[in-house]
């Protein structure tokens, strides 16, 4: 018999062979038997998913190259002098007031 013809064949016969077999309500009571699905405290789930994730991004980063990361950029802020010092400052606060501003406006539709 070919896989054709027994895919056909089974097909057929599961198409005709519809019937209910009746269990005299059987399945209804089991299910209504079972006791009602027991839920956990929401913050001991959080608790649960947040403390391996935690470890995990603590693992990950105690592998990252900090040293290497952290010496260019500490470099690079010796080497300013006070004039590009103060500009860097006055850029980050003008950045910082301006975000909630472009927000506040955005939600009150001005923009």
């Amino acid at each position: 018999m070919s896989d054709q013809s027994f895919d056909d064949f089974l097909k057929r016969t599961l198409q005709q062979s519809s019937d209910y077999i009746e269990d005299d309500n059987f399945s209804a009571r089991v299910m209504a038997s079972l006791p009602a699905p027991h839920r956990l405290n929401p913050w001991l789930e959080r608790l649960i998913v947040a403390l391996p994730v935690t470890l995990i991004a603590l693992l990950v980063a105690s592998q990252l190259p900090w040293r290497d990361l952290v010496r260019p950029a500490y470099g690079w802020l010796l080497t300013f002098d006070s004039t590009s010092l103060m500009t860097l400052a006055v850029g980050a606060t003008l950045l910082v007031a301006a975000v909630p501003l472009v927000w506040m406006l955005r939600k009150s539709a001005l923009i």
